[in-house]
């Protein structure tokens, strides 16, 4: 899913990087999540136009994507930042959490650590008092492509003793070739077991890209342009592409959808 989502993009590493990681927090989350809750996420760099965005629901539909103004910025000013660099000191993360019945919850805190992965950790303690670890390996072939990713989130029950998220980091910290090994699909289902001693799967169930963009959607974007535009593309029988910056989905306007707008 993360191949998806960040590979098809015509993006520097650092920026699969920061996406790849924002994506994977989202997903994790959903899995926290029950009945028809979604989290939306938002991370804002020190430059505020520069933001990178995911969406997670219960039913594990998943999307993310960059904000125009960060990935439209020049490559060679970004080809060599980390994402620290990125981010810059005035960093911070908001998240909204569409709890149903008209209940949403938003916590917004700054970045101390600039790097995503970390910085959600701060974020469940200080915004929901909740003591949380975030891992993530993302793994490139020689092409720059990202061919594995994989994450684990894990959270203290009330009562655990504090000192276990500890414990949690450090076998995460000495078996991190664990992670990053390409094995096959059973090799996923092998992985709790080769890192903790004490554990039982009580669920799984599947993640997947998905956009939602369609057609009709992008219909209010024709209301930007001018009437000279509309008219001269209704004359000379021209039609209109408008590019979802989300998955990269093409989607056309012809002239006779055009006569509408003009109408």
């Amino acid at each position: 899913m993360i191949k998806e989502i960040c590979n098809h993009k015509n993006i520097n590493r650092t920026l699969k990087d920061a996406l790849g990681n924002t994506v994977s927090i989202a997903t994790l989350i959903s899995g926290t999540l029950k009945g028809n809750q979604r989290v939306s996420i938002k991370v804002s760099a020190s430059n505020r136009k520069h933001k990178i965005f995911a969406d997670a629901d219960s039913m594990g539909n998943i999307r993310g994507y960059i904000s125009d103004e960060l990935l439209n910025v020049s490559i060679d000013n970004v080809d060599d930042l980390s994402i620290e660099e990125l981010i810059g000191h005035t960093g911070c993360i908001q998240v909204l959490k569409d709890l149903g019945m008209h209940s949403i919850f938003t916590g917004i805190t700054d970045m101390p650590n600039g790097n995503i992965v970390d910085d959600f950790s701060y974020y469940f303690k200080q915004s929901e008092q909740t003591d949380s670890f975030f891992s993530i390996n993302m793994v490139y072939n020689d092409n720059n492509e990202i061919v594995l990713c994989r994450g684990i989130m894990a959270q203290l029950l009330p009562g655990a003793p504090t000192n276990l998220i500890d414990a949690i980091k450090e076998t995460i910290f000495e078996n991190h070739s664990i992670l990053s090994n390409l094995g096959d699909n059973e090799s996923l289902k092998e992985i709790p077991y080769l890192l903790f001693e004490d554990i039982e799967i009580v669920e799984q169930y599947p993640v997947q890209f998905f956009c939602g963009c369609s057609k009709e959607a992008f219909y209010p974007m024709l209301y930007s342009l001018s009437k000279e535009e509309l008219v001269d593309a209704f004359e000379n029988k021209k039609s209109m592409e408008i590019v979802c910056n989300v998955c990269g989905k093409k989607h056309s306007f012809s002239s006779q959808d055009i006569k509408k707008f003009i109408q």
